[in-house]
């Protein structure tokens, strides 16, 4: 038995068992963090896709200040996008609550969920 041969047989049984360890997790739901199912929640995304066509004027600023003195250069305007507002609201109210307990701290928010409204719950109580 060589080298390679003890390396394959060895890296095939650490996948075994990381194959056997995830099949006996209790909850076979995918989770974005504990406790939240991620059927429930909804990714907000940072940006949101624009019509080029609506922002011409923005497209062609962006396009000359590319370009520069470089006449024969050519630059194609993909796609247009804008800051999602709900995400930057979100964004400063979590990292002003953080560092509100954590002086001397910084923060980057990654990914911003939000629940989604489960059907048949709306106007169930009598109001």
């Amino acid at each position: 038995m060589g080298f390679l041969s003890w390396l394959r047989d060895r890296s095939s049984r650490r996948t075994q068992k990381r194959a056997a360890s995830n099949a006996e997790t209790p909850s076979s739901r995918a989770q974005i963090a504990l406790g939240c199912p991620a059927d429930e929640w909804e990714e907000v995304p940072p940006y949101l896709p624009v019509n080029p066509a609506e922002h011409l004027p923005a497209c062609i600023i962006a396009s000359a200040l590319a370009a520069g003195s470089y006449e024969k250069s050519k630059l194609v305007v993909r796609r247009v996008n804008i800051a999602n507002p709900e995400h930057r609201r979100v964004a400063a109210i979590a990292t002003a609550l953080g560092a509100g307990a954590l002086d001397k701290s910084s923060f980057t928010v990654k990914r911003i969920y939000k629940k989604l409204e489960q059907k048949g719950t709306e106007n169930e109580h009598a109001a």
